[in-house]
Formats: structure tokens, C-alpha cells, sequence
């Protein structure tokens, strides 16, 4: 495989994981449906019941245990809402009430994505954006038709009371009753001003 085309792949596993929240986790013998975020460093942030906390293999598939999906090694580091309350936070912004007591980070070893195997630390990057994420969530919240109107025509989805709650070069996050919608940016992002403008038409 070419320079070219490998860049290729990892820019759309980038994007992949980035777009997604959802993923089965399997440890020991056993395979659980997970909810994610990434934290503005780039690492995942888990709530995890305690035998995920084990040593051993740990694979995620992302968005779920189906062909095609996306298949992540990694290791998992338990964290207390004392350390890292803010993770914590973020992950019940997007998901609500967590079904486990632990949470944990992610750290992605190695991944599969449509076949190359990618080194895990490539797909670790900030969010530059994280220092201005909740002021643009605030704006664009304080319009929830613009949000609403930018879900139907961008992803084809109804989302009767969107609530925007994350914010990434590529994207924009919108949680539903039914989980998190995702607005992909046709271009990439280069300032959160891009982004405003986009709600703004």
C-alpha cells in the first residue's frame, strides 16, 4: 500500500471513530455494548463495570460486533470521579445515566479498519477546539430550530429536541432521545468560527 493511500485510511479511521459512540467491548469470554467519548486529549472515556477492569485481552468494535466495523486493542485505566470529574461529565452530557459505578480510559493500542492495521497512538489527537467547545455548544444551543433544520438537511434525521454537546474540526455532535447524531463537516472545520457559520447558513 502506497504513502498516499495509507494516509488515506487513517484519516478515514479517524473520522470513523470521531463519528461514532457506541462500540462492544469484549473481555475475558465475555462482550458488552459500551457508550464512548473522546476527551479533548484524544483518549476515550468508558463507563466500565468491574470485570472490564481486569488485566487481559481487551478488543472494542466500533459501532458494534458487526462486519466492516472497526476493531480497536486496548487497555483500560481506571480513573475516580475525584481525579477526573470533568470526563465523567462529559460522558453523561452525551449519554445520560451511566449503567456502571467505574469509569475508565481508553487507550487504543492498535486498531483494524478495512483491513490496514493502524498504530494506535495516531489515532490519540486533540481536539483543538476543546478550549472553545462549550462556548459554541452554548450558542448554538440558544437556537434549537437552526440545530434541528442542520440535522434534517445533513443527516436525513428528525430530531425533535436536539442539544448540541460536542464540537471537533470534523463535526458536531447532537444528542436525541435515541442516542448521538452526528453532523459531519464536508470540509474540515479550520476555526469554531467555521462552525457558527455553518448554523448561521
Amino acid at each position: 500500500m502506497d504513502e498516499h493511500h495509507e494516509h488515506q485510511v487513517l484519516e478515514a479511521a479517524w473520522a470513523f471513530l470521531r463519528a461514532n459512540s457506541t462500540a462492544s467491548l469484549r473481555f475475558s469470554e465475555h462482550m458488552q455494548d459500551i457508550s464512548y467519548v473522546i476527551a479533548p486529549n484524544g483518549n476515550l472515556v468508558i463507563s466500565a463495570m468491574v470485570a472490564m477492569l481486569q488485566p487481559g485481552d481487551t478488543v472494542m468494535f466500533v459501532p458494534e460486533y458487526v462486519h466492516d466495523c472497526m476493531e480497536l486493542h486496548v487497555s483500560l485505566q481506571q480513573f475516580s470521579v475525584s481525579e477526573e470529574g470533568a470526563l465523567a461529565d462529559r460522558w453523561q452530557v452525551y449519554h445520560g445515566e451511566p449503567p456502571d459505578t467505574q469509569w475508565a480510559l481508553v487507550t487504543i493500542d492498535a486498531a483494524r479498519f478495512h483491513e490496514l492495521f493502524i498504530d494506535g497512538e495516531t489515532l490519540c489527537r486533540e481536539n483543538p477546539f476543546a478550549s472553545h467547545e462549550a462556548e459554541i455548544c452554548k450558542e448554538l444551543n440558544s437556537n434549537p430550530d437552526i440545530v434541528r433544520n442542520i440535522c434534517a438537511s445533513k443527516t436525513n434525521v428528525e430530531v425533535a429536541e436536539p442539544f448540541v454537546v460536542g464540537v471537533d474540526p470534523l463535526g458536531v455532535d447532537v444528542r436525541a432521545p435515541f442516542g448521538i447524531v452526528r453532523i459531519q463537516s464536508e470540509r474540515t472545520f479550520a476555526t469554531p468560527q467555521d462552525i457558527l457559520h455553518l448554523f448561521r447558513g
